[in-house]
């Protein structure tokens, strides 16, 4: 049975569920709301950070010990998706103004990582650890200055 209390959500989604969303702990839905309009600069140093900790996980890495190394790539795969998904919150106006830098692809990864998990091919991955990501630091660096 749905929650009686103030602002719980009483829908037939969230009954279907089994559970009112207001459940997970007070506040919420505020730290949701100051998430989603976070500056978008903090989202671009969110994707030079995964851009980084990629690098440094696979410093020093051959293809074939990337491969035989899950830890190495599960943390790439992880990396990868925080960056598209950051994406999501930079504002249009800001993605029109730096085409050079590559969000729709950076964002297509990550649903492609998401979905596709056991799937991917990891020459592919490595190629984009390798040859993709590194260009990337110097633009998304730009992006900051601008």
């Amino acid at each position: 049975m749905p929650s009686e209390r103030p602002g719980a959500d009483t829908s037939r989604r969230a009954v279907s569920r089994g559970y009112p969303p207001d459940r997970r702990h007070p506040g919420y839905a505020e730290r949701q709301a100051k998430l989603r309009f976070r500056d978008w600069r903090f989202r671009v140093r969110d994707i030079l950070t995964s851009v980084r900790a990629i690098a440094g996980y696979t410093d020093g890495m051959t293809y074939e010990s990337f491969v035989a190394d899950a830890r190495t790539t599960d943390a790439v795969i992880r990396n990868l998706m925080t960056m598209g998904e950051s994406i999501r919150w930079i504002p249009e106006l800001i993605l029109d103004a730096h085409p050079d830098v590559p969000w729709r692809l950076m964002r297509g990864v990550r649903n492609v990582v998401v979905h596709e998990y056991f799937g991917i091919d990891p020459s592919i991955l490595w190629e984009t650890v390798r040859g993709d990501l590194p260009p990337l630091i110097a633009k998304l660096e730009d992006v900051l200055r601008s």
